[in-house]
């Protein structure tokens, strides 16, 4: 049996772990962090130290913050066996970064999102030159039971940690403000929230499934002298599109500085 160990056992932590353990009863967990012990029900055995957690893993998660894993690395470096995959989700630091500390371990860098909660996260993954192709597959195969999984550039990563990772936070926020709208004209929050959900979820599926441009989605729906056109025009004149746009290059901007 494979041993997948957890250093670091927050909310990102907590929704990839949960999409394995869902899936598959294959492999055994193990996890430390400080916060370990006000999870209840969390699926993993704890361990006493972060130390333990390397020495008995095969794949390892670091799921700390980027401020964090250099203190992190400090502690596991003795107790790592060169064979341990270690997989690493904090965003912005480089795989050679991780170089320094560890004892020639084989690293793929992940930048999944919260989604995987539900199983329909988004993961993209790079590897450094150490990897081989069964630890890489293995690695896809992990994120998969929790949404989709797609290999992509290093120099990629910030960009794409900006668009899956981070835009859940906007995306939520504007189902937050169409709930409001729903409410202001007489439907239950519960209801508008479901609703205003589903049409964001069935616009994401209409993308997916159709690889049709969002420009020709948004034209099909707003017919002549119409509702919706209305609509687009006031979010164009409020700067909608301005705003999302700005708001990942700020993220994007403020991930190059954590390295």
């Amino acid at each position: 049996m494979t041993t997948i160990g957890w250093i670091g056992t927050g909310n990102m932590a907590s929704a990839i772990l949960q999409g394995i353990v869902r899936q598959s009863r294959e492999f055994e967990m193990l996890a430390w962090s400080p916060h370990l012990k006000e999870k209840s029900g969390f699926p993993a055995q704890a361990c006493a130290d972060n130390a333990e957690v390397a020495r008995r893993s095969d794949v390892l998660f670091l799921a700390v913050k980027p401020y964090k894993m250099e203190e992190v690395l400090h502690e596991i470096e003795k107790s790592l066996a060169p064979s341990t995959l270690i997989i690493t989700v904090a965003v912005a630091l480089p795989l050679s970064w991780y170089h320094q500390y560890l004892n020639g371990n084989a690293i793929i860098r992940a930048m999944p999102n919260t989604c995987a909660r539900v199983l329909e996260g988004f993961t993209a993954l790079c590897a450094d030159q150490r990897v081989s192709e069964a630890q890489l597959a293995l690695a896809q195969r992990l994120f998969e039971m929790s949404g989709t999984v797609r290999q992509v550039n290093e120099s990629q990563m910030d960009i794409v940690s900006a668009l899956t990772g981070s835009s859940p936070a906007l995306l939520y926020m504007l189902l937050e403000a169409m709930g409001d709208i729903g409410v202001k004209y007489g439907l239950s929050r519960s209801e508008a929230y479901a609703m205003a959900a589903q049409a964001m979820k069935g616009a994401g599926a209409m993308v997916l499934e159709t690889q049709t441009h969002p420009a020709i989605l948004k034209d099909q729906v707003c017919s002549p002298s119409g509702t919706t056109i209305v609509g687009v025009q006031r979010a164009e004149q409020q700067g909608l599109r301005q705003a999302m746009m700005q708001a990942l290059d700020a993220i994007i901007e403020k991930t190059m500085t954590l390295r």
